[in-house]
């Protein structure tokens, strides 16, 4: 079955007393070896939404259910042509974009229960500390959109206080 050319991203965060604290995943060297929040994509039938929560249980060990919300941002990146072969085994002929829809969602108390096959250490930072740690080796356009969704999500938290 390919994946469908759809991703999720959702920015984690707790609340501390000198504010918010953003789960930054790395992945694991074989798969690139770079921080990130918790993606993926949707299985067929399954809603963004739907995604979202099942790979945060997936990546980390949290359930979100009932704290997931939509950030309003979403953004598209176009797959680098030199990897077509890849990309095509991944998602079919002729795919060029993938979307993505961010979401966030506060969690509890507790470290993330990670799955070695992704992600080999995590980290709780301040927003520009998270945001620092963003690199996209390949698809700068999505780089440009998760640090988008975050902005977001910080001046949404802040806006709060």
């Amino acid at each position: 079955m390919k994946r469908l050319p759809r991703d999720v991203s959702v920015h984690l965060f707790r609340r501390t007393p000198d504010g918010p604290r953003f789960l930054m995943l790395r992945r694991c060297a074989p798969r690139g070896g770079f921080w990130q929040g918790v993606t993926g994509a949707p299985l067929p039938g399954e809603t963004d939404a739907e995604a979202a929560a099942r790979e945060v249980r997936e990546e980390t060990g949290f359930d979100v259910t009932g704290r997931l919300f939509p950030l309003g941002s979403s953004y598209a990146y176009r797959l680098p042509s030199e990897l077509a072969a890849r990309w095509e085994q991944l998602y079919g002929p002729c795919v060029e974009t993938v979307s993505v829809v961010a979401f966030g969602a506060e969690l509890p108390e507790g470290d993330p229960v990670l799955d070695p096959q992704e992600h080999d250490a995590f980290a709780w930072r301040a927003f520009e500390e998270a945001d620092a740690l963003l690199k996209w080796p390949i698809e700068q356009d999505a780089l440009a959109g998760r640090r988008e969704a975050l902005r977001v999500l910080n001046a949404q938290l802040e806006g709060e206080e």
